[in-house]
């Protein structure tokens, strides 16, 4: 499913009279609704110029966004747009029919701007226009394309805008992207100008052109043979640009760039799995300093600061989350790396036969799939590749395989094997090449037999609505970096001392370990003492945590001291919280949820010196009260609190201390936000949702305090925006105060 969300990197170049023009269709009077449709071909800035106009605009009161592209489904269009402003976990499971028509209902009662991006044809505009109702209370839609037939069949009152390129001025703004608040070197600027000029006011050019000469020695002689290279104009081949922008790719990122050529257009791809695969594809190379992880999102890193990767989810204090790249790049790196015998790409219903492009040689291949075939086993052409990727085939469905170990029999050179769309009756486990296996299963367990995989280092299983039963066996792929189940993972612990210590092995490698479930403190302990360099570790504790003679303790995990990320979750709040907490010093982000906290647990959880994200989710206090002393949270970043029966918050002036952004959901009984938080200079985000009028308005004092306090325009609230924020019970209102400059 597609999922749009505005990047936190994206930025605006020039267009300031056409953005004008279309604020004034967007406000204007009339009450009808009215669509304003964006005309250019890619690299134009469609998307961006559309998405500028995003939430923050207090004259709307619903937002919403959906991608279309070539591929689509109905279904998936109204999720996105949902889910904007709505749980989408329970929206998934809703038919595209009663999706359409809870929209609707929706939009009846709202004033809503949505952006309709890359849309391809007709249909797609048809398939959604009965689901935007106009209540004549001045609605607007804007609508992307590349098609002037589609912008004309969508029409209502605005004539569609066709985009300009930039002129001179607005492509100078190249030196921005290069050299930011730093001035520009007066020896470049007259070859720099002749670069912007042959952009010839196409923004993906000026972006591209902008990636090159950040990673080039500022000196006149090598701009000047960039220069040279580019020709009379570098519109006159964009996909040129591209190529020019690969071949100038250390020799190791070319790999990584080209892999993008394996996922679907406009799809947002998390990065956590992107380096999981690059790291599993051998694509990163080891320095002997810093773990495969790190390493491999400094690569990604180093692809989005030469404008070739787009970020578009960011993480609670800035590390990336999700990126996508342009559509002409996407298609660069298909053709490109089909070029190089590096990945096919095979569409649904096409390519029934196995491709003839394959050699005997083993070299490293890749087939990547948006297909609901499983008759692979007929494909003995094909037989070295080392990777096969399954996408998504739409609706939020998945294909079906019933004998994966049958099907992929003739692969047996497979590093990676992708099944993360694709429900499989069995695993795979003859395949001993493997280093990255994701699957999705109804079954209740994985096999035993899955200790021939010992070259394994990433395990994705997704198993809806239950829990899946890990083997003793998991014990002996001492090669394990990553681990991720869901919904939740259990080992057989019945006798647990005689299971988990009657072999000594430890999962050394192991990284990331999510979600893992267990009855009892002691039992955590024994899977903590196998996996001692874990960094990042999701556990769920059962309802009878704390049933035996150690009820009120916590379990050990002081020892794991690489942890950076915990997150705890109990299934049902018990009413006996610990008595005492310990947690590893190095940790980074904890999240607790319905977890009972006593005063002592909050007060260890402050002292962590390290801690820069905190999350409590349905977490008791005692007495309801929670009071911050001097010195406390020195490093907090991100502080979230949700649906807290919290009524009194009490802060000292020296706690928070760098604290930089606040969200409050459903804190219904909170009295108010404390005033201390007026003289936080960090402070640049409050979000408020499902909380009483007291707390709304305690925010807007804080503003009027900074104000009156003399705080520069950068320290004050910026921007105060009121949108409508939908549940799947009812409506309340969001309130979103910005106290700096967006980040």
């Amino acid at each position: 499913m597609t999922i749009a969300s505005s990047s936190a990197d994206e930025e605006l170049i020039g267009f300031d009279d056409e953005r004008e023009t279309i604020r004034g269709q967007l406000v204007r009077v009339s009450p009808e609704l009215d669509v304003v449709s964006i005309v250019g071909m890619a690299g134009t800035g469609k998307t961006t110029l559309a998405r500028s106009f995003n939430k923050n605009d207090s004259h709307f009161d619903f937002w919403g966004e959906c991608r279309v592209s070539q591929v689509y489904t109905r279904k998936d269009l109204l999720l996105s747009i949902l889910s904007s402003n709505c749980d989408p976990t329970e929206l998934s499971k809703e038919a595209a029919d009663e999706l359409a028509d809870r929209l609707r209902k929706i939009l009846l009662t709202k004033r809503y701007l949505l952006i309709i991006d890359d849309v391809w044809e007709v249909k797609a505009w048809d398939d959604l226009i009965l689901c935007f109702p106009d209540a004549r209370n001045g609605s607007r839609i804007i609508l992307t394309t590349r098609l002037q037939k589609v912008a004309v069949c969508a029409k209502r009152v605005t004539e569609p805008h066709f985009v300009r390129p930039l002129n001179k001025q607005e492509s100078w703004l190249l030196q921005k992207r290069v050299f930011g608040k730093e001035i520009f070197p007066e020896q470049l600027k007259e070859v720099g100008q002749k670069i912007a000029k042959k952009c010839d006011g196409l923004p993906l050019s000026i972006v591209l052109v902008a990636g090159l000469l950040t990673k080039m020695d500022r000196i006149e002689g090598c701009w000047t043979q960039m220069e040279l290279c580019f020709g009379e104009r570098i519109q006159d081949g964009a996909k040129d640009l591209v190529k020019l922008s690969y071949n100038d790719l250390p020799y190791k990122l070319k790999p990584c760039y080209l892999y993008f050529g394996a996922f679907l257009e406009d799809r947002e791809i998390s990065v956590s799995k992107l380096t999981s695969l690059w790291t599993s594809e051998a694509f990163i190379e080891n320095d002997g300093e810093k773990c495969l992880e790190d390493i491999a999102e400094d690569y990604l890193e180093d692809l989005i600061g030469r404008n070739l990767v787009m970020v578009t989810k960011k993480r609670s204090i800035g590390k990336n989350k999700a990126c996508r790249v342009h559509d002409l790049m996407l298609d660069f790196c298909k053709e490109k790396a089909e070029e190089d015998n590096f990945l096919l790409w095979l569409k649904r219903y096409q390519d029934a036969n196995p491709p003839h492009f394959y050699s005997e040689k083993p070299v490293h291949r890749c087939l990547s799939f948006c297909s609901n075939q499983d008759d692979l086993a007929g494909w003995r052409r094909c037989s070295h590749a080392r990777s096969i990727l399954f996408r998504e085939v739409g609706d939020n469905t998945c294909s079906s395989m019933g004998h994966a170990s049958i099907i992929f029999g003739n692969f047996k050179f497979l590093t990676v094997l992708d099944l993360e769309f694709v429900d499989v009756k069995s695993f795979p486990t003859e395949l001993n090449h493997l280093r990255y296996l994701a699957v999705q299963t109804t079954e209740d367990s994985i096999p035993s037999s899955i200790e021939s995989l010992w070259n394994l280092q990433t395990l994705i299983v997704k198993r809806k609505g239950g829990q899946l039963l890990l083997p003793d066996t998991l014990w002996k792929l001492s090669k394990l970096r990553n681990v991720s189940i869901s919904d939740s993972a259990f080992f057989n612990l019945r006798g647990a001392r005689e299971s988990l210590d009657e072999n000594p092995s430890k999962l050394d490698n192991l990284a990331t370990l999510s979600s893992i479930y267990v009855s009892r403190e002691d039992n955590m302990e024994r899977i903590v003492r196998r996996t001692p360099n874990l960094r990042k570790l999701r556990c769920i504790f059962a309802d009878s945590w704390g049933s035996g003679k150690n009820e009120k303790r916590f379990p050990e995990l002081d020892s794991l001291s690489q942890l950076e990320t915990l997150k705890v979750v109990f299934i049902s709040k018990p009413e006996i919280g610990p008595s005492r907490l310990n947690f590893p010093m190095n940790l980074k982000k904890l999240t607790l949820c319905k977890f009972p906290l006593p005063p002592a647990g909050i007060s260890t959880i402050a002292s962590l010196l390290n801690l820069e994200v905190l999350k409590l989710q349905q977490v008791a206090f005692e007495m309801d009260e929670w009071e911050v002393r001097d010195n406390e949270f020195p490093q907090l970043k991100f502080l979230e609190l949700e649906n807290l029966k919290l009524s009194k918050w009490e802060v000292s002036d020296e706690a928070f201390c760098c604290l930089e952004k606040l969200v409050l959901h459903g804190c219904s009984h909170l009295e108010a936000i404390p005033d201390c938080f007026e003289d936080q200079g960090y402070l640049q985000y409050i979000e408020v949702k499902s909380c009483s009028k007291v707390v709304a308005d305690s925010v807007g004092d804080i503003k009027e305090k900074r104000v009156q306090n003399g705080y520069s325009l950068e320290q004050i609230l910026l921007f105060f925006v009121v949108v409508g924020h939908c549940s799947l019970v009812g409506c309340s209102e969001l309130l979103m105060y910005y106290c700096g400059p967006w980040q």
